[in-house]
């Protein structure tokens, strides 16, 4: 097992690579830090910095490490915050990253029915699109992610499929192809879309889309920072924009209709996927049993 002081040293390095700042940092003798990063490189047989006139500089040993220790060290801090939490009256804690469709969906209904059977779970949630929230997955940042599981699996990371979703085209109910029987790819090319902001899955996507049919991706004229400004922006009817079927309940709301587009620019299995551990935490398996029940629910209406 790796000494943790060990590890702190490491990352204190990593972080301010050079060996009089990260000494400093931690308030231990130059010497003591080199003696202690030997220490580690002879336990693990591996070169994990290289010595330069510009600092340490972290090795291909070094890097790959690095992940790991940061790793370590967010569950370290998680595990005591947790506990002190638990000391001070029981307070569990469950921060949940959300893709855009669960936000309106049926996320709401599955926190008010969690919150309903344990009152004291504190719960923090964390929009944004796929390759931000499993960044932040993965860094210990989030507990759970809601979101679209078509992306390569991880050993890190555990997934739960439990929708099929299908993007469709949506626009207000004045946009010019709005009640049309159906929309040529063409005429969608020549569409102003609004998007949410880093969404590279869904621009990657659109522009295959295109190219297949020998036509430019018109991309995102609008980058949005959440759905409902997604959705506020097609409300006027100068934009439109491609969402999960599922959010089509909440733009109907607001005018907003289907266009009839012959394909789709994307079709996937959704679910959950949290990091790997011997159990799930009681509050990701309280906040998966909830988000089942709902689903099911939501199915059978």
């Amino acid at each position: 097992m790796l000494n943790s002081n060990l590890l702190r040293c490491f990352l204190a390095t990593l972080e301010h690579r050079t060996l009089t700042a990260a000494a400093q940092h931690l308030c231990i003798s130059q010497p003591a830090l080199s003696k202690s990063l030997r220490r580690l490189e002879e336990e693990l047989g591996v070169l994990l910095f290289e010595r330069t006139p510009v600092g340490m500089v972290p090795t291909a040993y070094g890097i790959s490490l690095a992940h790991r220790a940061r790793l370590i060290k967010l569950e370290s801090e998680k595990a005591r915050t947790e506990l002190l939490r638990l000391q001070k009256g029981g307070v569990q804690s469950l921060t949940i990253g959300t893709g855009p469709l669960w936000s309106v969906w049926v996320l709401p209904q599955v926190i008010a029915d969690i919150s309903r059977i344990n009152s004291e779970l504190h719960v923090r949630i964390i929009p944004g699109v796929l390759d931000a929230l499993m960044s932040q997955l993965l860094k210990g940042e989030v507990d759970v992610v809601c979101a679209a599981l078509d992306f390569p699996d991880h050993e890190d990371l555990y997934k739960d499929y439990l929708i099929e979703s299908t993007h469709v085209i949506l626009a207000h109910q004045s946009h010019p192809l709005a009640g049309l029987a159906e929309v040529s790819p063409r005429s969608l090319s020549e569409c102003k879309f609004v998007g949410q902001r880093n969404d590279y899955a869904v621009l990657e996507r659109m522009e295959r889309f295109f190219a297949m049919r020998g036509l430019h991706s018109p991309g995102f004229a609008v980058e949005a920072g959440s759905l409902e400004m997604v959705l506020s922006l097609v409300q006027t009817g100068e934009f439109v924009a491609t969402q999960s079927n599922q959010v089509l309940g909440r733009a109907q709301t607001l005018g907003i209709v289907q266009l009839q587009v012959a394909d789709s620019f994307w079709s996937f299995r959704g679910g959950v996927v949290y990091r790997h551990h011997p159990t799930p935490s009681a509050a990701i398996e309280l906040f998966c049993e909830a988000l089942r029940k709902r689903l099911s629910v939501t199915s059978q209406s």
